[in-house]
């Protein structure tokens, strides 16, 4: 909801801005679909295969499409520079990891979802070539929110419901590299679709963070089971594509 009311704020804003934009510079407004997927995510360490060796055993939630929104703004007395502010509304997906670890335990999580959404703010230089083509490059700053809620079977056992909650919002800088096509590349309003894709410049490694699920017995379940934030920011996407389209004014 937050998320929404402020890529509502930005939308009248740059509105406001076109209105009385009397210098003649180019702001774009852009709707479009990005395609992310959460990172993978260490479940099990050293599970005993069949041949006496060990392996550890990892979990992904499924691809996400979202929306995304963005404004761009052509800063006063430049050319080809542009501020950015944007954002993605919240999607979500399984952790879709099932596995029979020994006749007495074992892990299902399909019914836990991770969700995903981000705010972001940052900069831009966009090369605008004759005929209504354009490429940009792009740093910004991505405020991300990621959470993991559900339940967990752990133990056959008891086979009762584990509750998974765990949330986190971070920044992170990411690069993208985008290009679009302007129709009608010289009236006063513009439309254009396009492509971009991106790249987070760091990343939280998991290392010695788990998730909260081995040996849990029916004693746990009442305190609730909160996993650690930073566990949540390990399986923050590692990329992203969209395809948009807006308007120029």
């Amino acid at each position: 909801m937050k998320i929404l009311s402020t890529i509502a704020i930005l939308f009248a804003s740059a509105m406001l801005f076109a209105q009385g934009n009397s210098q003649d510079l180019d702001l774009r407004i852009q709707i479009g679909a990005e395609l992310t997927r959460p990172y993978e995510s260490l479940m099990y360490e050293k599970y005993i295969t069949n041949t006496g060796g060990s392996k550890d055993l990892f979990a992904q939630p499924g691809y996400q499409a979202g929306l995304q929104i963005r404004i761009l703004g052509e800063l006063p007395g430049t050319h080809g520079f542009y501020y950015e502010l944007g954002g993605r509304f919240e999607t979500a997906s399984r952790l879709d990891f099932k596995w029979h670890i020994n006749d007495n335990y074992y892990i299902d999580t399909q019914d836990v979802q991770v969700s995903y959404s981000y705010f972001s703010f940052g900069g831009a230089y966009l090369f605008n070539f004759d005929h209504g083509l354009s490429v940009g490059a792009h740093l910004e700053g991505r405020v991300e929110a990621i959470s993991a809620s559900g339940s967990a079977f752990v133990n056959e056992r008891f086979d009762l419901p584990i509750p998974v909650e765990g949330k986190s919002s971070y920044l992170r800088p990411w690069v993208r590299l985008s290009m679009d096509y302007t129709f009608n590349n010289h009236g006063s309003v513009r439309p254009f679709i396009g492509i971009e894709g991106a790249y987070p410049v760091l990343s939280r490694e998991q290392r010695g963070y788990r998730w909260n699920l081995q040996g849990l017995t029916p004693e746990h379940i009442d305190g609730g089971n909160t996993q650690d934030p930073r566990l949540m920011e390990t399986i923050a996407p590692r990329g992203s594509v969209a395809f948009y389209a807006g308007f120029r004014f």
